[in-house]
Order: structure tokens, then C-alpha cells, then sequence
């Protein structure tokens, strides 16, 4: 399956650049991976953002995390989808 930007849930597969601007992450999930992994966002800014799945298949909610300035690359999705929820304001 390929990266989904449509609508205000983005979903993601497989690494590669967000082409979006600057966008707000109001929460998520992630779920199908294969322990141990590591998901991966890095903004124009510089800003890391890592998500740990220690356990497999163990779905996990991501935090709200603000703003990102945009355009915003996932450097490490090795499994599983992530549905990034995205803010309206």
C-alpha cells in the first residue's frame, strides 16, 4: 500500500517526504509492526521526532506533537502503518 496524504488523516507505509507545508499532529497510531522498530519524522526545522515499538503488533498511540514545519520526511518506517491525525487550526 502506498502513503495516503489525503483528507486530514495522513497514512503512512513507507519512508519518504510528507508533501505537505507546515502542518499540525494532533495524534496517531500505529499499528503492524514487527518489534523492535523505530518511526521516524524529521521537519524542515531539523526537529527528530521517534516513536519505539518494543512489543509486535501492539498498536501504539502517538502523542499530539504540534506544528511541523514542512515539508516533513519519515527517515524509518520499517513496519506496520502509522495514521498521523491532523489538526484543523
Amino acid at each position: 500500500m502506498a502513503n495516503d496524504y489525503s483528507g486530514r488523516q495522513i497514512k503512512l507505509t513507507t519512508t519518504g517526504l510528507i508533501p505537505l507545508g507546515n502542518f499540525k499532529i494532533k495524534g496517531g497510531l500505529w499499528t503492524g509492526m514487527t518489534a523492535p522498530a523505530t518511526f521516524t519524522l524529521v521537519d524542515e526545522a531539523g526537529r527528530t521526532y521517534d516513536i519505539i515499538a518494543y512489543v509486535t503488533d501492539y498498536p501504539i498511540n502517538i502523542p499530539e506533537i504540534g506544528w511541523m514545519s514542512g515539508p516533513v520526511t519519515v527517515t524509518s518506517l520499517p513496519s506496520g502503518e502509522v495514521a498521523l491525525y491532523l489538526a484543523t487550526k
